[in-house]
Parts: C-alpha cells; structure tokens; sequence
C-alpha cells in the first residue's frame, strides 16, 4: 500500500485536535488557579505575639508595664487603659490561671510562627495579585479563651490569630470545653491561614444575609471557599471543604444525586430555617440524607457551582465577591453534575 502524505499529516492533525478538545473538556472542570505572582513584590510579615508579650509581664509589674504596650497593639489596647479600673481588669484577665494555661499549651505549640508567617506571605502575595487594597495589614496572635466561632478576626486592616484554637484536635482542653469532635479536628495549625482568608473573604462581601434562601447561602459559601482557594491554590480540597477523604468522596460520587435532590423537592428557594440548617450547618452528617453523608453539604455545592462560574464567565475574583445575584451565577456556570 502506497504512503500518503496528506492523508496521515490530516489524520494527525484530526488527533491533535480531538486530544485538545479532550484536555479542554477536562480542564472545563475547575479554573486554573495557578497564577504567576512573580512580578508581586514581597511581603515582608511579622505575627505580632500579644499573648506572649502580655502573659511574660511580672503580676508587680503590670499596672506600669502594660500601658506602654499600647502602641504595639494597638488593636487590643485602644482604649484608655490609663483608667486604674480599666488596667485592672486587663490585669485580672492575664492573671486567670485558666487563660494561663492556655497561654502555656500556645507558647509550647508555637515557640515561633516562622511557617505560618512564611505560608501566610505567600497567600498575601496572591491577594495582592488579585487586588490592591488595603495597602497593607496587620497582623497579630492572641489568646481567645476558646472563642470557637471566631478563630481568626478580620478588624479593619488587622488580622487577629487566636492561637489557642489551633493547638491540635486532641487537646485536653477542647475535651473538656465540650467540643465535638466533627469541629476540634480542625483546630490543627494547617487551617490557620485558610481560615486567616476565609476571614478576609466574608469582609470583602456583602454581610450574609440568613435569612435569604439556599441558594443565596450555598453561593455566598461558594464564593468564600473560592477566595481560599485563589489565596491558597495549593490548598487540598479535603482541607478547604473540612472534609476526610472518605466524606469528600461521598460528595463527588454523589454529586449529581445531591443536586437532583435540591431540584426535585425545590430547596434552592427555600427560605425556610429548617432547610438553611440541614444543609449549611455545621454537625456530624446530615440527617435528612445518611450518616455517611458529611455536613456543610450546601458549602460543597455552592463551591462547585462558583468554580464553574468563574470557568465560564469572565468575572475578576473582585466582580465574583460583588456580584449578589446568585441566579445569575448557577445560570452561567450551567451547572449539571452528571448521573
């Protein structure tokens, strides 16, 4: 059989261009996150430790000695602690023999923040990829007292890390605050800087409304985790959803089950406080699906529906966190996991 050229250069071309098509297809799944921040000056960051610092002054000393602390936290002394009664209760606070031992467990954990300074740059250099406001932030350690809900506190252009909620999820003292589990396994130093930009992120949007419907929430969640992860883009997807691997694997299997289930009993509108907790709440599972099934599942699926919309679209990460049409989102992103 006689060797034709033309044939076989068109049938590679044909290859080549069903393998594009092939890898674009693929590729259409998430966005490319993987930006280039090399032309982004430097950040230069130092945790500011207030609990060291303030936990180290001498009891016979503190009524003197604290007040010149003001000027470097100002965040936490901005009040006028020239006032005695004021700087006594300060005092009292840093002399609670509980808060002190917690400050202990802080300052066995994290002698240093070196890493979390080095991880934490590295996340601001994306944010500055991304935007260029505010200037610059500050950025400080405390002790919460185990102020759960609020880990990590965005106040104006400060960054406020209270270490005692990172200690690790087998601290005694999680165990005998009544933690439950499903939330002290995330009390780990791994989640300090996504919950650092998750903070940043709930800043730079609206303020979430609950009382609007599924939708609007999953969205809203969606939009958060994706600013995690275009801070972090090397972040796991286990580690950013909060998810093992066996729950994550449960969302992805069932994925298109799940958003048939939204569907087929019209959640998506629902306003209702039973249905926003069901699916948005934090817990061991979800109850109305099986024990298997992880919480935070309206997370999961906002998450999704946002990556596809941020593919489709050409929304900046600025326009994304500004939009407030959540309809407007699920229809370009053209949301439709498969059976």
């Amino acid at each position: 059989m006689a060797f034709n050229l033309k044939n076989s250069i068109y049938s590679l071309l044909t290859i080549v261009i069903i393998l594009t098509l092939f890898i674009t297809s693929c590729g259409d799944d998430k966005p490319n996150l993987d930006v280039d921040i090399s032309n982004v000056k430097s950040v230069n960051i130092e945790i500011k430790r207030y609990e060291k610092v303030m936990f180290a002054i001498p009891s016979d000393s503190f009524l003197i000695l604290a007040p010149k602390m003001k000027e470097d936290f100002p965040v936490f002394l901005n009040g006028d602690i020239s006032d005695s009664l004021a700087l006594l209760n300060l005092k009292s606070f840093f002399n609670d023999p509980y808060l002190r031992e917690l400050n202990n467990l802080v300052q066995k954990k994290y002698p240093n923040l070196n890493q979390q300074e080095k991880d934490l740059a590295n996340a601001m250099r994306h944010y500055y990829y991304y935007f260029d406001y505010p200037k610059s932030f500050s950025y400080y350690s405390y002790v919460s007292g185990l102020d759960i809900n609020y880990p990590v506190k965005v106040i104006d252009s400060n960054i406020v890390i209270g270490l005692d909620l990172y200690l690790g999820e087998n601290t005694k003292a999680y165990k005998i605050s009544g933690f439950p589990k499903y939330k002290s396994k995330w009390l780990v130093s791994d989640c300090i800087i996504p919950d650092a930009m998750g903070e940043l992120a709930r800043g730079m949007m609206s303020e979430k409304d609950l009382s609007k419907n599924l939708l609007d929430q999953m969205i809203y969640e969606g939009k958060r985790l994706f600013f995690i992860q275009s801070m972090i883009p090397s972040i796991s997807d286990t580690l950013l959803l909060h998810y093992s691997k066996a729950q994550l694997k449960w969302c992805n299997d069932k994925e298109a089950r799940l958003w048939s289930l939204m569907i087929d009993n019209d959640f998506l509108f629902n306003s209702e406080v039973s249905i926003r907790k069901k699916f948005m709440d934090d817990a061991p599972f979800t109850s109305i699906l099986s024990t298997e099934a992880p919480a935070r599942l309206g997370h999961y699926l906002g998450w999704r529906i946002v990556s596809k919309y941020m593919v489709r679209s050409e929304a900046s990460l600025q326009e994304l966190l500004n939009e407030k049409n959540s309809q407007k989102i699920l229809k370009i992103s053209k949301y439709k996991p498969e059976m």
